[in-house]
């Protein structure tokens, strides 16, 4: 474009001026779409910048989020042992029927109860509940499949079989002796069991409500099968 404007100049078809004009206008042109190009690049790079600073702080609040869900996770489990551990009922000693529940694992287990104990089972005055967490629960089914059923533990897990052993020994021990409280499971009375479904709902593993029955057992000799959740 330079050399055509050179070429109407020697050619006489513009003077001087009118190309120095034209010229003037170019650069000013130049300039001027540099400016925009500089402009348009600055608030692409501040667009990209905010969006990482959002995507930033979403990210903190999730986990934040995922955090607090935790710590709410751990606090419940928490009382929900804590009530167990304060008001289970304990049996002087393991009775001879075998009262049979299901755990939040899926798997089935039982617990050695005597005549009266089942009765007050059957008819909703005594509830039973997990009262660890169910990764606690599952972690100990792992070493110990069946309560009762005088199995050794194997290796694996054996730290947190002697950690529940030990803390049922305490509680047991300031109970006076009234008999087996089940690292796992235990029974309750209807009172503390609604504190219980409030906080987690899925630690109660039986509980025959007239309302609204909750598990079920499969001992049929000793009594007929509850409705399944």
């Amino acid at each position: 474009m330079q050399n055509l404007r050179d070429k109407l100049l020697k050619a006489g078809l513009v003077d001087k001026k009118q190309k120095q004009q034209v010229d003037t206008q170019d650069r000013r042109d130049k300039k001027q779409k540099g400016a925009d190009q500089l402009a348009a690049e600055e608030a692409e790079r501040k667009r990209l910048f905010a969006e990482k600073q959002a995507a930033e702080i979403e990210a903190a609040r999730q986990i934040e989020l995922e955090r607090a869900a935790e710590r709410a996770k751990h606090e419940d489990e928490y009382r929900v042992r804590s009530i167990c551990d304060r008001w289970a009922v304990r049996q002087r000693r393991p009775g001879q029927r075998r009262f049979y529940v299901v755990q939040r694992s899926g798997k089935l287990t039982y617990l050695q109860v005597g005549d009266d104990i089942a009765q007050q089972l059957y008819t909703g005055a005594l509830a039973i509940v997990e009262r660890l967490s169910q990764a606690e629960s599952q972690a100990l089914t792992d070493v110990t499949p069946v309560l009762g059923s005088g199995k050794p533990p194997r290796r694996a897990g054996q730290s947190l079989v002697e950690q529940l052993r030990s803390e049922v020994q305490g509680k047991r021990g300031s109970s006076g002796g009234q008999g087996e409280l089940s690292a796992t499971h235990v029974l309750l009375p209807p009172e503390p069991a609604e504190r219980v479904l409030a906080i987690d709902p899925s630690a109660i593993r039986f509980w025959a409500r007239s309302e609204s029955p909750l598990g079920f057992i499969r001992d049929p000799e000793a009594a007929p099968a509850l409705p399944q959740p």
